[in-house]
């Protein structure tokens, strides 16, 4: 049954007050906030009718209402206004952001960790690998006569780094065996192609450096192997234990979540460029008193690199998260941009 404007008002007024106080809301005080110029009893019929549809619950008979997860899904997809997040929130992520830049090769983790300082929220941030990308750089710098640093840079935008202890002494003669097999055969081949097959044909190329070179080799199959997979990275984990009431056990979520399985699998499946996803619908008990406010985002406006937001309680202030995490999705698509170009130069 589609609502008529007036309950969207009172149903609306309501998740607002909940989110902000936490308590029931009762017909005295949607008197006040809603203007509607209808007496307290007309008010208590329409909420009534609106607990009757699922949208709302009565803790106790003489206590207001409080919405349902129904009802904070109504509020979320067809009563909330779209609107952008304010100038000096954006001053503050895009400050923020600037610690991100500095550091390419964990942009995912390091945005994760700034997106929890800034609401005081746990958050999960998902990388995932484009099915077409390729190997954009392989560089080899020696530390040493048996240690090098391998970099990886694939072409979205996603860099890996590992030192690596080689099985003998690291000529010149081996790091330009490398490099040419680098140039050669690696470069520009899709991620996909790293298979074992493959790696005997790079062997066999090696020659005399094969004792040399094979940890290398090795060493670059399984940072390409890590790239293949989605990544999660959940921060600001302990936020749980504060941002839930005392009913509920954050100490479960805490660890279903460092599960990661059954969010990566949830984050998978968010159709849209931003999204709220209520625990209530996941089908798993734990995440039912939770939502997911989760954000795309891209290094362009054809790929998508990732997907990053918060986990909290139901009772979250959606009005101001959503319009945040978007900009903050949209200004880390510009990051890695940056990124990319950056590590072009």
């Amino acid at each position: 049954m589609e609502l008529s404007p007036r309950k969207k008002i009172i149903l609306s007024e309501i998740v607002k007050a909940h989110i902000a106080h936490g308590e029931p809301v009762g017909s005295k005080f949607l008197c006040e906030a809603t203007n509607l110029g209808i007496s307290s009893a007309t008010i208590r019929n329409e909420m009534s009718e609106l607990s009757e549809m699922g949208y709302l619950e009565q803790p106790h008979t003489s206590a207001g209402r409080v919405p349902t997860a129904a009802g904070y899904r109504m509020y979320v997809t067809g009563l909330l206004e779209k609107n952008n997040p304010s100038e000096p929130i954006k001053a503050s992520i895009d400050k923020a952001l600037e610690k991100v830049a500095r550091d390419p090769e964990h942009i995912t983790s390091t945005a994760g960790q700034v997106l929890s300082d800034l609401t005081g929220f746990t958050t999960v941030a998902m990388t995932i690998p484009e099915a077409s990308a390729f190997i954009k750089r392989i560089e080899l710098l020696p530390m040493g006569k048996r240690m090098a640093l391998l970099v990886l840079v694939t072409s979205d935008g996603i860099a890996r780094s590992r030192i690596c202890r080689t099985g003998d002494n690291l000529s010149t003669s081996a790091i330009r065996t490398f490099d040419r097999i680098a140039a050669v055969d690696i470069v520009g081949t899709e991620l996909n192609c790293f298979n074992g097959v493959f790696l005997q044909t790079l062997v066999a190329k090696m020659g005399d450096f094969s004792l040399v070179l094979m940890p290398l080799i090795t060493a670059l199959f399984e940072m390409i192997e890590n790239v293949c997979h989605s990544q999660l990275d959940l921060k600001g984990e302990s936020n749980l234990y504060s941002v839930y009431n005392k009913d509920i056990d954050a100490r479960q979520i805490v660890e279903f979540i460092s599960r990661r399985d059954a969010i990566l699998s949830i984050l998978s499946e968010i159709p849209d460029p931003v999204s709220v996803v209520f625990g209530d619908d996941s089908g798993i008990d734990v995440l039912k008193p939770s939502s997911m406010v989760v954000a795309k985002f891209g290094s362009n406006n054809k790929n998508e690199v990732g997907r990053i937001g918060v986990i909290g309680p139901t009772r979250m202030a959606y009005e101001d998260l959503i319009p945040s995490i978007s900009y903050f999705a949209k200004q880390l698509g510009k990051v890695l941009e940056q990124s990319i170009r950056d590590l072009d130069d």
